[in-house]
Parts: structure tokens; sequence; C-alpha cells
């Protein structure tokens, strides 16, 4: 081989070399582009779950959410995966990043509103439950195991759906039925015992005790009635 054949070769190489890297370069840029799309997608999918389930649970979202906005994402996002299948080997992909980043910003806009709907109906009241008065019952000798058992999974529903930034369908089903649970536990403990009952269980349980005064004949008839007075005892300091 002479030396220009030499060089012409190597020069060949060096081309095939380039190409190879160019189309490389070209394939991975295609990919992630789709893999933005389909990302984004999923997104769309989410959060237009999660404004079907806020409507439908007759919550309203807010006038600075059009419906245009989110037939604009889905449109542009569509355009976009059909502009990807077909788009030339080596036409660049301004356009394609342009529309994507569009549909972020879109998308992130639909989902700031719909958890601020979400958030705002979490933290409605939900039905209070003196923890420390169902322990002191359930230390006391009472059988609330029940109504522990329900309280413990109605709280652990609304520790799940607090975590969740969009709902999903059956959440806000799922939310009522927590607080109603809860609501009829507290209506269960306070038909069990009074305040001025439970006043007397709870501080009963502390090491300084009740005064002797605090067990009135009212008292220690709702103790009796409970079956639970002889758990009681008077000691001398």
């Amino acid at each position: 081989m002479t030396l220009l054949e030499r060089i012409h070769h190597l020069r060949t190489a060096a081309a095939a070399a380039d190409d190879a890297h160019a189309i490389k370069q070209r394939t991975g840029a295609l990919v992630t582009a789709a893999e933005a799309v389909e990302s984004l997608l999923k997104d769309v999918r989410q959060v237009a779950g999660g404004m079907a389930e806020l409507r439908a649970g007759g919550i309203a979202l807010g006038e600075d959410l059009p419906d245009a906005a989110m037939d604009k994402v889905t449109s542009l996002l569509r355009e976009t995966a059909a502009s990807l299948a077909a788009q030339d080997v080596d036409a660049p992909l301004d356009s394609v990043k342009a529309h994507i980043k569009q549909a972020r910003t879109l998308i992130d806009g639909l989902r700031q509103v719909v958890d601020g709907a979400w958030v705002k109906e979490l933290s409605r009241d939900t039905p209070p439950i003196n923890e420390d008065l169902v322990n002191a019952l359930a230390k006391s000798g009472l059988d609330i195991e029940q109504l522990r058992a329900e309280i413990e999974n109605a709280h652990g529903i609304l520790n799940v759906l607090r975590n969740r930034a969009v709902p999903q369908p059956g959440d806000i089903a799922k939310l009522a039925a927590a607080r109603e649970s809860l609501r009829s536990c507290g209506e269960e403990i306070s038909r069990l015992v009074d305040p001025a009952l439970a006043r007397v269980i709870m501080d009963a349980q502390e090491a300084t005790g009740m005064p002797l005064s605090s067990f009135t004949p009212g008292v220690l008839t709702q103790l009796a009635r409970l079956g639970i007075l002889d758990r009681f005892w008077v000691r001398l300091r």
C-alpha cells in the first residue's frame, strides 16, 4: 500500500467513525425526547384523573384552571409525539424541545391548582379523637379494641391520602369514610364516658393520682356501670 493509499484509507475510516458518533448522538437525542414525551403524557393522565376526582366530589378548582389548558397540553404532546416519528435524520430538534418545555410548564401549572384544591380539602376539620383518653380507657379495663382498631384504620387512610399530591379515583370517598369513622368513634367514646369521668380515669392513672373527693357517688356509679370499679384502689400517702 502506497503512502497516498494509506492516507486515503485513514481519512475514510475517520469519516466513518465521525458518522457513527453522529448517529449515536442523534439516536440518543431522539430517545431522550421520546422518553420526555412519554413521561409528560403520564403526568397529564395523573393530573386529569385528579381533576376528575375532585370535581366528582364537588370540590371547586378555581377560575384559574381553564379546561382549555388541559386540551392544549394534550394536543401539544400528541403533535410532538407525531413529529418525532416523522423527524428527518438530520433535522434540528429545537421545535420538539420547545414543545416539551411548553408542555411541562402547562402541566406544572395544572398540577399546582389540583394540588392546592386537594390540600385545602385535606386540611378541613377532621373529627378529633383524644388518643390519651382511648389509651387510658384501655388500661382501665374497658374492652375497646374494636374501637381502637377503627381509629387506627381511619388515621392510616388519612396518612396515605395526605402523602398524595394528586388524588386518585375513589380518594374523596375514602376521605369521607375515614372522617365519618372518626366521628362515629368520638361519639361512641362520649357515650362511654362523660368529660368528668374521663378526667377521673385519666388522672387516676398518673403518678400523682386523684383526690378521694373526686370519686363522687356519680363517678362511682358510672365506674360500676362500666364494670371497672374494682380496678380502682385507694392508696394513703
